[in-house]
């Protein structure tokens, strides 16, 4: 793929989420129960990255802190930011590229608290070789095919940067687009050498025997130090009209993320985990759960935002500070 095509997929992307409508989502005010609850409206994905609000919800964290909240599960990531934008959810769970591209298209979220961390120990990206693989080095992928999630992703951006940093001409890579569901099984068929696949799906697919793991290309984003690999976002205008809110979700998802990175809690976490997913024993039993984070910084979104300017997925440069809610 080319580095100018890659832009011009950008382009349109933005153009696309531009167009599910052009202003902040769906009204400001935030309905408070007869009760005095405060109800709001999140929406998350079925994995391990988007696990805080099912914990929040179980442990009865939203509750402490005065919240009804309805989790809503949606299938693709799109459908995240879609939903703040239509004012179906005030909150949501993505990627901070998904922030920055809906920054640079003119649509106005805002970061509010955050999500899963990469770190070099527990990375949660992977490229995957099949089992019958001759690949040994990412730079051997040089003129074979890699499927990703979707374009211009974080998991797409930093395994072109693995990519270059080894030498490789990304332009002779040949990058399709593949859900992670169906990568076991394009592995198993030989549609394509390789793939970057999210937790927890490579640890389906080591456990079926269908694939293994060849590196980690988050490691290329911040020279191995840590960043938010998501983070949770709401519209400027619900963002500034209801500040308590806000806060009351902050500290929600706080006191989840201290659960959940609690290693004494991994066995009920994973329980929790499974009656939101279709994770198997066998899967479970494998997998290393990620850990959260609760303060956002600007040094932990920036990285982000650097790749998709350094692989032409945005027009300029974008500051962190300019996505993240105060």
């Amino acid at each position: 793929m080319r580095r100018g095509a890659t832009a011009v997929a950008g382009v349109a992307g933005l153009l696309v989420l531009a167009a599910c409508g052009g202003g902040s989502g769906g009204g400001g005010g935030i309905e408070e129960s007869e009760d005095g609850t405060t109800k709001i409206t999140i929406a998350t994905v079925g994995s391990d990255s988007g696990s805080q609000a099912f914990y929040a919800d179980k442990q009865g964290f939203f509750e402490d802190e005065g919240l009804d909240v309805e989790v809503k599960i949606v299938a693709n990531v799109p459908e995240l930011a879609a939903a703040v934008e239509s004012g179906d959810a005030e909150f949501a769970l993505t990627s901070p590229t998904s922030v920055t591209s809906a920054s640079v298209a003119g649509i106005d979220f805002q970061i509010v608290a955050g999500g899963a961390i990469y770190t070099q120990d527990n990375p949660g990206v992977w490229v995957m070789l099949p089992e019958d693989s001759d690949v040994t080095s990412i730079e051997q992928l040089e003129g074979r095919s890699l499927a990703v999630n979707a374009l211009n992703t974080m998991p797409h951006l930093s395994t072109l940067a693995t990519l270059e940093d080894a030498g490789a001409d990304i332009s002779k890579v040949n990058v399709v687009t593949l859900d992670f569901t169906q990568v076991g099984q394009a592995f198993e068929s030989g549609q394509v050498d390789a793939a970057t696949v999210t937790a927890p799906f490579n640890y389906q697919i080591e456990a079926d025997g269908l694939g293994s793991t060849l590196l980690a290309p988050y490691d290329a984003v911040n020279a191995g130090e840590d960043f938010y690999n998501t983070i949770w976002f709401g519209s400027e205008e619900v963002v500034d009209a209801n500040p308590e809110a806000v806060e009351k979700f902050r500290a929600a998802l706080k006191a989840a993320n201290a659960w959940a990175n609690d290693p004494a809690n991994e066995e009920e976490r994973k329980s929790i985990l499974q009656e939101y997913t279709s994770l198997t024993d066998e899967t479970l039993a494998t997998m290393q759960l990620l850990q959260f984070g609760d303060e956002v910084t600007e040094d932990m979104v920036q990285p982000t935002i650097d790749i998709m300017e350094r692989f032409g997925v945005i027009p300029e440069p974008v500051e962190a500070a300019s996505v993240i809610a105060e």
